[in-house]
């Protein structure tokens, strides 16, 4: 073989592989900077739901959290050094940091009236967003905080709306959450920009999403669940990606069968570098962790399906 067609062979996989990986690219899936971490979810234990972590492959589990209530929906700082969480008691329920490895537990907002939760970091590590029910105007809205828990800013809200599992775009401008006009049978998600104008509905309250979305890395597409409460009951729930705006819907698993007779697949998070979704995979009454890549391909399992189903899951960061 020639010189001039051997160069000329690596020249067309050299181009073949730019345009793989522009495409890649612009639907989210390529990798962005970020080393993947511990993985966190909530399971429960003794009646109640702790926090644990995990490693990507599956080894190395471990309670984070004993705390005298329901620890749930996790979120890992930037820089994968601390947790933001809610804890639900019985009288209330606030948002709470914990140290990666189970140390340093405070409460940010338990001293005041209401209900504090689902807080999700801004991307400089700096803020949270969070849920905050007011009991005494029934308002429930989108607001912020600093890490000590004050500095409160409205970002959005009304009385009596549902509004559930806030999240930030990677460059900060757009906070995503989950409105339920009906729960369990109508729920959509919804964008919001980050000074509060400019409220607008992304998917159709048909698709009857779940409570738990994420954002890709490089803020070019949405992981979210359809059928999540099996609307459609002969229908599974499965995971779907799509743009911000909420075009370019791709279907990343197929099951069938619904809840009783087929598997179901529940978005978790992206890995921080872009490549991989965990997710919840369940069937009857047993659930596991699962990596799926974002392109839809080579899905497996992490941990043995159990009835003591992993939830609300989040892949952090590599702390330094």
């Amino acid at each position: 073989m020639s010189r001039r067609l051997v160069v000329s062979s690596a020249v067309i996989v050299i181009a073949l592989a730019a345009v793989a990986l522009g495409r890649l690219a612009s639907e989210g899936e390529a990798t962005t900077p970020g080393t993947n971490g511990l993985i966190a979810y909530a399971k429960e234990v003794g009646g109640h739901f702790q926090l644990f972590t995990i490693r990507p492959d599956g080894t190395g589990e471990r309670q984070i959290t004993h705390v005298d209530g329901d620890a749930v929906h996790p979120d890992w700082s930037p820089d994968g050094n601390r947790i933001a969480f809610e804890f639900d008691r019985p009288r209330g329920c606030s948002v709470m940091l914990v140290n990666a490895d189970g140390s340093g537990l405070a409460d940010l907002t338990g001293t005041r009236n209401g209900c504090e939760n689902q807080p999700a970091f801004m991307p400089d590590g700096q803020r949270l967003v969070f849920v905050r029910f007011d009991d005494r105007t029934e308002v429930e809205s989108i607001q912020s905080m600093n890490l000590s828990g004050g500095d409160l800013r409205l970002i959005t809200g009304r009385k009596g709306a549902g509004r559930t599992d806030p999240n930030v775009s990677p460059d900060g401008k757009t906070i995503t959450f989950v409105r339920l006009k009906k729960e369990h049978v109508l729920q959509a998600l919804f964008s919001v920009h980050a000074d509060g104008s400019g409220l607008k509905r992304v998917t159709p309250y048909r698709w009857e999403v779940a409570i738990k979305h994420d954002w890709a890395p490089n803020g070019k597409r949405i992981a979210l669940t359809t059928n999540a409460d099996f609307v459609r009951p002969n229908a599974s729930a499965n995971l779907v990606t799509i743009r911000p705006d909420g075009s370019g819907l791709k279907r990343l698993t197929h099951f069938t069968g619904g809840p009783v007779k087929g598997k179901n697949a529940f978005a978790g998070s992206y890995s921080p570098d872009g490549r991989q979704i965990v997710v919840r995979i369940e069937q009857r009454d047993r659930g596991g962790l699962a990596v799926i890549g974002a392109d839809g391909r080579h899905l497996h399992m992490l941990t043995r399906a159990s009835k003591n189903k992993p939830r609300f899951i989040d892949w952090g960061t590599h702390a330094p």
